[in-house]
Formats: structure tokens, C-alpha cells, sequence
């Protein structure tokens, strides 16, 4: 599989992490401003979003190692 490739597949995944983290961020945040929300349910929904966004920034890094290599290859 050659970086372009790669680079769209990373790109692909990047955008539905991105999408996933931000509904559970949406999702915390409702349940956060709730008073009657339980708080095992807030401190679960912190808990996805935080994993959420954490694997949004590991595929964000991989496709910035993967834009370097690109640019070192030649055309």
C-alpha cells in the first residue's frame, strides 16, 4: 500500500473519530448540565469522550508521521 493510500485511509478514520469524539463531548456536556443526571452515567460518558479523543489525536499524529514520510519520498 503506498502513502497516499495510507494518508486517505488515516484521513477517512481521522474524520470518524473526529465525528465520534465530538458526540460524546456533546453527549458528557448534556449529561454534565443535567442536575438530575446520575453521576456514574456523567463520569462514564467523560470517560468515553476522553478515550474518544485520545484516539483522535493518535490517528492525528500518524497521519502527521505519514505527511513527513510522504514529503521525503520522491515523486
Amino acid at each position: 500500500m503506498d502513502i497516499e493510500d495510507r494518508l486517505r485511509q488515516l484521513e477517512s478514520r481521522y474524520r470518524a473519530a473526529s465525528n465520534a469524539a465530538g458526540a460524546a463531548k456533546a453527549h458528557y456536556l448534556a449529561l454534565a448540565g443535567e442536575p438530575s443526571a446520575v453521576p456514574r452515567d456523567v463520569e462514564r460518558a467523560e470517560a468515553t469522550w476522553r478515550r474518544l479523543e485520545a484516539r483522535r489525536r493518535s490517528i492525528a499524529a500518524r497521519l502527521g508521521e505519514l505527511e513527513v514520510l510522504g514529503q521525503d519520498e520522491p515523486v
